[in-house]
């Protein structure tokens, strides 16, 4: 009997535990980020941002803005989904938005696969969905758990080159 519950408890922790891995994990210049995985702790490693000193049960932050060596870089959203108040550094980042032309990286990656600066090559690269309405986009995803994980590349519709990756949106649902 002992071994059938140590087997069970085992399967459980390899296979109902989400790891970093199984979500899209966005990556320049060497730092990286998980939207769904990662919490405010490691977010604050790589980025400056305002945040307050802790979050109330089932609380969301939206839209707030990222700062990477003093220039604006993006904005998150951050949640609490515990059933208790948090500190900040413990509350999960559930969105993801960075301006690309807001630093000049020499590469991004998505889950170790390197971008291009064409938002529909991109898209083949992925099998995700080209849009073409009031600019270029694509969308795609997959789920982790029973959250859907969902990444957006955006094009720079203000540019001659509206296939040119502007920016990428990266969420958890």
């Amino acid at each position: 009997m002992r071994k059938i519950l140590s087997l069970l408890l085992i399967a459980f922790v390899l296979f109902g535990c989400s790891q970093r891995e199984d979500f899209y994990v966005f990556s320049f210049d060497e730092l990286t980020l998980a939207p769904g995985y990662d919490d405010v702790e490691y977010l604050r490693l790589v980025f400056e941002c305002d945040l307050p000193e802790t979050l109330e049960a089932g609380e969301k932050l939206s839209d707030v803005e990222l700062y990477f060596w003093g220039e604006y870089f993006g904005t998150v959203d951050i949640v609490n989904d515990n059933k208790k108040e948090i500190a900040i550094e413990k509350g999960k980042i559930s969105r993801l938005i960075l301006y690309l032309d807001n630093f000049h990286g020499d590469r991004y990656k998505l889950s170790d696969t390197d971008l291009s600066e064409s938002v529909k090559e991109n898209c083949e690269m992925f099998s995700g969905e080209y849009i073409e309405r009031n600019g270029y986009a694509c969308a795609f995803g997959k789920t982790v758990g029973k959250k859907k994980n969902v990444v957006i590349l955006y094009g720079d519709i203000f540019g001659l080159d509206q296939d040119r990756l502007d920016h990428i949106e990266i969420y958890v649902e």
